[in-house]
């Protein structure tokens, strides 16, 4: 471990917008929304890996924590997140020089140990790309929850990029190694984004109803662990899902994991912005997933 003094810190970004930049006001936030789920039946020890969303909290905190609440007992050393570059574009994934990730609840640290893993393989898709990490908030938003649920184990944020069929079987082999007991693997991805502020308006008629089945669709074929037809299924729609790839890489590792396929995904949670706003003339889908 680096000494202090070599300590690279990545602040927050978008605490105060996506979420309570006060510790008080975000834990409130936090414990009233656990407070109005649902009892959700989850085999929780036999969970290795979540999807959730990633947009501001006011919009899908409620269908991220269904996926984070029944694991909450658990006892977690370390996170690996797999999330969305949406502002640098980049083949393969990134790596970050931070050693410290700061939110309101306080600082939680990089596994540097898994990152030694990953840098032993010399793959040229394993980039360190600090601009990828710090302006992203799809793994940032995620940070509290962790803490939140799990207190502070070690996490190793890694932004993904463009991928290719090949390099996410290419990925796949490497990252899969970082797994060990204890792991919990996030996926960051919203779905469907729907609307002109998006140039996705493939339904114009009864949308409401239109973009949850879509949603549910995607959401069942990546349960079922069918990369290939979720890749289908993405060509036939144009589907505007940003964690295509992080859910790509996600079930690239699991047939590593897990290649006689015991480990499925089941849906937790699914909502839209506009059950929250009434406004579909843009709107953002979100899906829950628990493998």
């Amino acid at each position: 471990m680096p000494i202090r003094d070599q300590q690279t810190v990545r602040l927050s970004a978008v605490a105060g917008t996506f979420f309570e930049g006060d510790a008080l006001a975000l834990r409130r936030r936090l414990a009233e929304t656990e407070s109005k789920l649902s009892s959700i039946s989850s085999n929780a020890e036999d969970v290795k890996g979540i999807i959730v969303p990633h947009a501001g909290y006011i919009f899908s905190l409620q269908t991220a924590m269904a996926a984070f609440a029944p694991l909450k007992q658990r006892s977690i050393s370390q996170v690996i997140l797999l999330g969305t570059s949406h502002y640098v574009g980049f083949r393969g994934i990134a790596l970050s020089n931070y050693t410290v990730w700061r939110t309101p609840f306080g600082d939680l640290s990089t596994a540097l140990k898994l990152i030694d893993e990953l840098k032993k393989s010399q793959n040229p898709l394993v980039t360190f790309r600090d601009d990828a990490h710090e302006h992203e908030h799809s793994i940032e938003v995620q940070l509290p929850l962790i803490q939140y649920f799990f207190d502070n184990p070690e996490i190793l944020p890694i932004t993904v990029g463009s991928l290719s069929m090949q390099d996410v079987n290419s990925l796949a082999e490497i990252v899969a190694t970082l797994d060990a007991p204890g792991t919990l693997w996030v996926i960051s991805s919203d779905f469907t984004h729907y609307g002109t502020r998006f140039r996705y308006t493939p339904f114009t008629e009864n949308v409401a109803e239109q973009l949850k089945a879509q949603d549910h669709t995607a959401a069942k074929l990546i349960c079922q662990r069918n990369l290939s037809g979720f890749a289908e299924f993405l060509a036939q729609t144009g589907a505007t899902i940003c964690g295509t790839n992080p859910i790509a890489l996600w079930l690239g590792i699991l047939d590593r994991l897990d290649p006689e396929q015991t480990i499925t995904g089941t849906i937790v949670a699914e909502s839209n912005s506009g059950e929250l706003t009434g406004d579909y003339s843009n709107a953002v889908g979100y899906e829950a997933i628990s493998f």
